[in-house]
Formats: C-alpha cells, sequence, structure tokens
C-alpha cells in the first residue's frame, strides 16, 4: 500500500512539474551576449536584416548572426531541452560555409557539419536536463567568412522555475608574468624639508624630484587606484610663487605634453629628435621605468643631459596652487599594456626603410623583378639615400609542399608550415632558391629581409602528434581561418620540430628582418577559440603566442628585425621590434592613431608605401580584391614623407619601372633614412583606439579577417599640422609639416595662419622660416606665419629656425628635416660656418644661408673647392654636385 502511495505521489509531482514548464525563444533574450565577426546579432532577422529563410522556407523566429559567432546562455540546471532549425540564410545564395556547435557545460552536445549555402536547415533537439550552460556557436568551418549568414531558427528553450539567460564568456586565466628588475607599482614617497620650503619626490629607491621655495608651503598628497595608480600632490602658497622643481631621471627620459588646452587650440602631431624644450610640454615620461609626472599647463620644461648620460628636467612653475600628478607604470597599467616591461628591451633606432614585393607584385614575383628592382635601386643610388631591405613577400614559399594533406575546411591559399615550407623555395620562381636569392640581395648592396607566415596546415603531422598542437573541444587539433592549426610553441617537443628549426634555419641564410604574418589570426581565429584547452592546461591564450614570438626572437637573434603582422597586437611588445599597425594598404590615418606608442612602445609600420599607386585595397582588413586607381600628382612625395614625418617604417612597394623616373623619386630621396623621434604628446591625435585598448578583454575577439576594434583605421581624415622638433649638438629647429591629405584629391586647403604660440615657440622671438618642397623663403617672421592654399594631396615643410645676430643655415635640400639628417658638424668661429655634411652620389647638394644686414659674404669652400653660389638680398645657396657618396667638409666665410 505504502509503495502504492509513493508512486502516485511521484506521478502526481511530475504532473504538476510537467504543468509548470515554460519555454523561451532564443531571440526573447539579451542579444547583447552574442560575440561575432561581423555586424551584430538581429532578432527575428537574419544578420542582413531580412526575413530569416533557410532553404527557401521563411522562419518566424530566431537569431541571425555571422561566423565566427559564439554566446553562453546560464541554465541554472533548470532547463529540460533545446530546439532550432540551423542554416545559412538564403540572402547568402549558394555561397558561404559554416558549421554549427552546441556546447553544454563546456562538453560537446551537437555538430552539425559543414553546411553550404542553400542547403535545407538542419533540425537541433537536446536534452539539457541537469545542464548548466549552453554555448551556441558558429564557425566559418575554416575558410572565409564572406558570406556566412547563419541563422538559429525558431530556436527554443524549455525549462522549469528559473528562465535561462544569456551572459558573457568568462575564464580564469593565470596573471600576466613579468620579468624581474621592473620598478614597483607604487606611489611616490613625499619627504617635507627644513621650514617647509622644500620637498622630495622618492620613487623605486632614487629620488625622482627635488623643490626648493623661498616661502613656506602646504603640501597635500592622495593616491587612487590600486592597478593604475595615480598619485596627486597639491603644493598651495598664500600668495602667487615662482618655484624651481628639478627632475632627475634616465637617458630615456623626455618632456612631452598631456591632452589639454594647447591641442585644444591648435591640433597637431608632435615628434622629438632628441631633448624637446617645448613649451607646450608639461610633462616628463621616463621610458626605462615607465613613469610620468604631470605638471600645470604653463609650466616651463628646460631639458639637459647630465655627463653620465642621463637626464635632468628643471621645472619652473608660477601659482599659488600647484597640483603634480605621479603616474607609476604609465603605459602598463593607465594604457593597459601588461607586456609593456621596457626594462627588458630597447626600441630599434635605425632606419627600417626598402623595398617590399606585395603592394607590386603581390604573389607574381620572380626572382627577375627583384633583380630588376635592384638595378635601378642601385642605378638611382637609393642604397646611399638610405633604402637598406629588400623583402620578399608571400610568393616563395613551399617548393617541397606540393603533396600536402591538408583539413577539408582549411584556406587552400596557404599549404605546409614545416620548417620546409620557409627553407625549400619554389624552384620556377627562384631557380637558386633561398640562398641564391640571399646572394642577389647583397651583392646588390642591400640587407635581405623576408616575409613568412605563421599558419600550419599539414595534417598528416597534425595526426601524427595532436598533442603538439592547440586542440579543440573534441580534443583534436583544432582548425582557424586563415591559420589552420597552431603549433602549441609552450610544448618543448612541437617547438624543436616545427618552429626552431624555421627561424634558425633563416638566420642561418642570412636574413636581418622577418616579418611574421597571421599573428592576428593565431590569436583571434584559434587560440581565443580554445580558451577551454587554455584554462586545462593552466595557460593564457597569450602565453602560447608569446612563446612562439620568443622563440623566434632566440632564435633570429636580437640584432635582427622583426615585423609582427597584422594589426594592433599588444602580445607582441617586447619581443617584435615593429608592429603593421592597420590592415592591406599603406594607411595614414594608422600613424595618428597610435603615435604615442611609436618610439616607446615599438616602431609602427603603416604597411607597404606604393610611391605612385595604381590600385588600392577593395574594403579593409585581409585583402583579396584590388581595384584600379590613378595617382594623384603630388602621390610621390607626400606617402612616403608622412612615414618620414611620424617616424614609422618605409618599404617602398613599386614595379621598376616606377623609379625610373626620377620625377616619381623626389619624395622617396628627401624622406629616408626615417630619423627616430619619440613623441612629444603622451596622448595620441585620435585616441579612438588606444580608448578601447585600455578597457578590452583581449579574448574576447574572435575573427581576424575584418578590422577589429582596437585596429587602426587606414583612412579617414589626417592630421593637417605635424610638428618635428629637432635638437642636435650643434642647433635647436622645428619643421612645421602641412598636409592636405583628402582621399579624393579634389579638395583645396583654405589658406590659414599659423602662430608661434600654438606650436610651443616663443612669440617674444623672431623666426626664419623656409619652405623645403618649395624653395622659398617665407622671411624673418614674428608671431605668426601666414600660409597660402594648398593643392590636393600637397605638402608643405617648413624650417622654423631662431633668427640670430649673424649669419646661419635656414635650410638645405638632402632631407626634409633640412639638416638633421646629414649635418655631422656645424660652428660659428672667427665669422665663418664651418661644417660637415654627408652628400651623395650625384645628388646636388644645396645650402641657403641667412646673412643679416652688417655681415658680407666673401666666400664658400666645399670639399677643399670653391663653390657655386647665389647671393640675393639677405639669402645664399651654396651648391655642390657630389662626384661620390661620403662627408664632405665646407666652410662659408663672412665679414
Amino acid at each position: 500500500m505504502k509503495k502504492r502511495y509513493y508512486l502516485f505521489l511521484c506521478l502526481l509531482l511530475l504532473v504538476i512539474n510537467v504543468s509548470r514548464a515554460e519555454s523561451v525563444r532564443l531571440s526573447e533574450l539579451d542579444l547583447s551576449s552574442f560575440t561575432q565577426d561581423w555586424s551584430e546579432p538581429q532578432k527575428d532577422k537574419s544578420v542582413g536584416g531580412n526575413a530569416l529563410t533557410i532553404g527557401g522556407k521563411v522562419y518566424v523566429h530566431g537569431v541571425g548572426t555571422h561566423a565566427n559567432s559564439s554566446c553562453d546562455i546560464d541554465l541554472f540546471g533548470r532547463a529540460t531541452s533545446f530546439e532550432a532549425f540551423v542554416g545559412i540564410d538564403e540572402e547568402s545564395g549558394k555561397l558561404g560555409t559554416v558549421e554549427f556547435i552546441v556546447m553544454l557545460d563546456d562538453k560537446e552536445a551537437y555538430r552539425s557539419g559543414v553546411i553550404k549555402g542553400s542547403q535545407p536547415a538542419k533540425k537541433v533537439k537536446l536534452n539539457l536536463i541537469g545542464k548548466k550552460k549552453m554555448t551556441l556557436i558558429v564557425t566559418t568551418a575554416g575558410d572565409d567568412d564572406r558570406y556566412d549568414h547563419a541563422n538559429w531558427a525558431e530556436a527554443v528553450i524549455s525549462y522549469n522555475g528559473k528562465r535561462p539567460k544569456t551572459v558573457s564568456e568568462s575564464y580564469d586565466f593565470p596573471p600576466v608574468k613579468e620579468a624581474p628588475g621592473g620598478p614597483e607599482n607604487a606611489a611616490a614617497k613625499l619627504k617635507l624639508g627644513k621650514e617647509n620650503k622644500s620637498f622630495t619626490l622618492n620613487y623605486n629607491n632614487y629620488t625622482l624630484l627635488e623643490a626648493d621655495f623661498d616661502n613656506e608651503v602646504k603640501l597635500s598628497t592622495s593616491v587612487v587606484g590600486e592597478n593604475a595608480i595615480e598619485q596627486r600632490i597639491k603644493i598651495d602658497f598664500d600668495q602667487p610663487t615662482r618655484f624651481k622643481a628639478v627632475i632627475n631621471a634616465s637617458s630615456e627620459a623626455l618632456a612631452a605634453e598631456t591632452r589639454g588646452s594647447a591641442q585644444s587650440n591648435f591640433a597637431l602631431v608632435r615628434t622629438s629628435h632628441g631633448l624637446s624644450n617645448n613649451l607646450r610640454n608639461n610633462a616628463v615620461y621616463d621610458r626605462n621605468l615607465d613613469w610620468m609626472l604631470e605638471a600645470p599647463e604653463g609650466t616651463l620644461i628646460k631639458s639637459s643631459l647630465n655627463a653620465d648620460g642621463t637626464t635632468r628636467f628643471e621645472l619652473i612653475i608660477t601659482t599659488a596652487n600647484a597640483e603634480l600628478i605621479f603616474r607609476p607604470r604609465y603605459y602598463q597599467k593607465h594604457k593597459n599594456l601588461p607586456y609593456f616591461q621596457p626594462w627588458t628591451y630597447s626600441i630599434r633606432k635605425d632606419s627600417i626603410s626598402g623595398w617590399c614585393s606585395w603592394w607590386a607584385y603581390m604573389r607574381n614575383c620572380r626572382q627577375e623583378h627583384v633583380d630588376a628592382v635592384m638595378d635601378v635601386w642601385q642605378q638611382k643610388n637609393l642604397g646611399d639615400f638610405g633604402y637598406r631591405f629588400i623583402q620578399l613577400d608571400d610568393v616563395y614559399q613551399g617548393g617541397s609542399d606540393g603533396n600536402r594533406k591538408i583539413p577539408e575546411n582549411a584556406m587552400r591559399n596557404y599549404i605546409g608550415g614545416r620548417p620546409e615550407t620557409w627553407l625549400q623555395w619554389k624552384r620556377d620562381g627562384y631557380p637558386e632558391g633561398m640562398v641564391g636569392y640571399v646572394d642577389s640581395v647583397e651583392k646588390a648592396g642591400f640587407i635581405p629581409a623576408l616575409w613568412m607566415g605563421c599558419f600550419f596546415t599539414d595534417k598528416e603531422i597534425a595526426d601524427e602528434h595532436p598533442e603538439w598542437f592547440v586542440q579543440g573541444i573534441d580534443g583534436k587539433p583544432f582548425v582557424g581561418k586563415w591559420v589552420t592549426y597552431v603549433v602549441d610553441s609552450t610544448n618543448p617537443q612541437a617547438a624543436d620540430a616545427l618552429i626552431r628549426p624555421t627561424f634558425r634555419g633563416l638566420k642561418n641564410a642570412g636574413f636581418k628582418y622577418i616579418k611574421i604574418d597571421q599573428l592576428r589570426h593565431m590569436i583571434y581565429d584559434n587560440l581565443n577559440h580554445n580558451q577551454i584547452y587554455m584554462v586545462k592546461n593552466g595557460k593564457r591564450p597569450d602565453d602560447i603566442f608569446r612563446a612562439y614570438m620568443r622563440i623566434a626572437r632566440e632564435e633570429l637573434g636580437n640584432d635582427c628585425f622583426i615585423l609582427s603582422c597584422w594589426g594592433v597586437l599588444p602580445e607582441s611588445i617586447g619581443l617584435a621590434d615593429a608592429c603593421r599597425i592597420g590592415g592591406d594598404g599603406y594607411g595614414p590615418v594608422t600613424l595618428q592613431q597610435y603615435n604615442s606608442w611609436n618610439g616607446i612602445v615599438w616602431r609602427n609600420d603603416p604597411d607597404h608605401c606604393d610611391v605612385s599607386p595604381r590600385k588600392a585595397a577593395e574594403g579593409v582588413g585581409n585583402v583579396t580584391e584590388t581595384k584600379e586607381i590613378k595617382a594623384a600628382d603630388n602621390d610621390t612625395i607626400i606617402r612616403p614623407a608622412l612615414a618620414s614625418i611620424a617616424g614609422a617604417m618605409l618599404m617602398l612597394s613599386d614595379k621598376p619601372e616606377i623609379y625610373q623616373d626620377d620625377r616619381n623619386l623626389v619624395g622617396a630621396r628627401r624622406s629616408s633614412p626615417v630619423l627616430f623621434s619619440v613623441p612629444g604628446q603622451l596622448y595620441d591625435f585620435d585616441q579612438i583606439k588606444t580608448d578601447v585598448v585600455k578597457v578590452t578583454d583581449r579574448a574576447s575577439t574572435k575573427g581576424g579577417t575584418g578590422v577589429s576594434k582596437i585596429d587602426g583605421d587606414q583612412f579617414g581624415y589626417v592630421c593637417p599640422f605635424w610638428l618635428n622638433e629637432f635638437n642636435k649638438p650643434f642647433e635647436n629647429w622645428n619643421v612645421l609639416h602641412r598636409l592636405n591629405w583628402t582621399g579624393e584629391g579634389k579638395a583645396i586647403a583654405e589658406a590659414t595662419e599659423v602662430k608661434f604660440a600654438d606650436l610651443g615657440l616663443d612669440p617674444a622671438k623672431e623666426y626664419i622660416v623656409y619652405e623645403f618642397w618649395k624653395n622659398k623663403m617665407l622671411g624673418v617672421l614674428k608671431d605668426k606665419i601666414q600660409l597660402g592654399k594648398l593643392e590636393p594631396m600637397g605638402l608643405q615643410s617648413l624650417a622654423i629656425r631662431e633668427k640670430l645676430d649673424r649669419p646661419q643655415l635656414v635650410s638645405t635640400s638632402r632631407h626634409l628635416s633640412q639638416g638633421a639628417a646629414e649635418i655631422e658638424k656645424m660652428v660659428w668661429l672667427d665669422n665663418a660656418i664651418d661644417g660637415r655634411s654627408r652628400v651623395i652620389v650625384g645628388d646636388l647638394y644645396v645650402m641657403t644661408f641667412y646673412v643679416p644686414n652688417g655681415y658680407e659674404f666673401t666666400g664658400a669652400v666645399v670639399n677643399e673647392q670653391n663653390a657655386k653660389t647665389e647671393l640675393e638680398g639677405n639669402v645664399l645657396k651654396v651648391y655642390y654636385l657630389p662626384e661620390e657618396t661620403g662627408s664632405v667638409g665646407w666652410k662659408i666665410f663672412f665679414k
């Protein structure tokens, strides 16, 4: 009787429970937790905004998404079932390939297999009883993601009690490992002196700042933040007081400005070559220890070198109430760059300029094409102008990969990945192979450089050694778009077999520059999709990435230039010398979105620079198609010039016939070498991208084909004013560049007025201004410069030198810096200017001098010979045509 009663009670409870069962459509949940590579998830519509349609059948409800996509749903252990119809939306036609996956409690419960466009929907029906989490995933099936419009049609979750809800995916990864020897992440220690008339700031066991006052001072300090620490030191006097503070810092310290009223009044991008004394400066940054100290606007900062090479800054502040702001670990913590540990690496300061084969030839480049370029470059002496590297791109590899087996859903553009892929070249295009290429480049007087990718598609190796590769939820090597497999570089056996021999072989062959491509795809299309694998193995996704880059650095050596590619990749900081910060094709806007990183974090690469563009990318990001365009008249000047002005990389990429015409080489010759610079601003002109870097979860990006939220924009509004400050042992001056980068080449920049005060120059002084490209003296000016209209894609480079009471140099013809690239010494002695310059064979060298009233020019000697001269009014020009490349002495006499 008791058994029957118990059975009856169970049946009754079951009936009651079933009667309480509810359901919710997927489209009724919060879709903001969906992550996808393109656009946004759509409720009851396709991702293209149309009715949900699969295989000709229309569905009323569901979610339209785009591969790659994923969404986590918390089931609370109360769900009973999930049903849906999945497939590619009709708007993609017969195009597109995707795969749907459903995970339950991080274990695969459903996999659709590859679904193609126009195929009928597949039904999904799963038991969810007892499950806590469901993850809905759509992948590209390993190929291109165009047209991968994927639908979860009539998707419904049945549940009892608590309604399921979408949640943001989150994994608990180990913290970033930090190299020993770094500074403390702590506030400075404030010590008040005798009679409250002095104080010191001590940080990291040394005295960072000392200040003395004539009057008694009141000091207070406050600290906010635990990770990104900000310390505010308030200085109060009873009346306005002028006082001096002295900062002692390392040889890598610099004076710069923070964003404030100066930029609001006159927006520009500033760089410094040597120590800056610009009046807009109000802060000191020390790269060696990664701290910055910000003073009030209007502070005068005088920079100088100590005898031991360290830097001294005198801060003159006049105020009744001042505030100093100290931020330790400034780039690392405040800009959210955990791998920025500058005590572990140095910045490359040499000019990274040369030629890249990609935009000129793409995958059709052969040895004879490279030889033709080098022949012209030798004829035109471009090596003497500073163009050093000859970089071969994606064309040579895989001479022994023809029969390699690859996964069905791998991209066919890239096959191989073993060391042989990179060391055994295709003989049809390169008859002498890698050795022949290196030999030809070196004999031509250039440095061999090479592109390579981090992809791996060899299925035989993956099947034989699955433990060597990052694995998916099924325990098999995961296939990601563009990159296919990723070698788990933290596995010593895998690294020794597949990674080290590649880079060791390239080093032994003689390469001094290696561009490593597809690194974004390693992260976005593979590592970030396999976070369960990372958690199980106690790793961060970037641990595998950085292990790969570290092996490359170890094998290639510190003297090899490494370029990481493409997109902004903070994970490569400290291991790569430079990063290509935008998509395929020359991108001028990238240089102003990450201007505060260049020369501090790494060197920025705007991608190959075709001086006379014949084609442009169709779309952005990974370029698979191009369109023909016509170059503007001024392209050949402004394109290489901007890379040089910004202090970035400058790799030309045109066919040899472009370089045969000397008219196409004016900009290239005057822009190289690229002179190393540091930012004059501790912020970015356009901070839309770096603001995202500060808050982004790097593990959340799961698609590398398109432009990510932090990748530099290539096109758009280009800042019209860039200021280069030069501080050399022989002279200090500025060059203001005015650009009219219109894109379409149609707009005329209107006449404008530039005030010296807005540039951070003393408005009380007189300046001699000379325009470089038109060879025009604008005169001795005070207070401001009046500039006329500027043609489309036009460029003006205005040398601004403080007027002296004696004859002085105002410009040279060698380089857009107007003296910084070639002058080795210059002194005024006994009524003569005595100098030495490095000149180039066949390149007419013109020096322009200003001769004030009261002085008379009496003669000029260059290379121990009387030089040709022209004197018109106060402007003297001295001409010299070098018969060989090298240094020549010169002397200009006056009385």
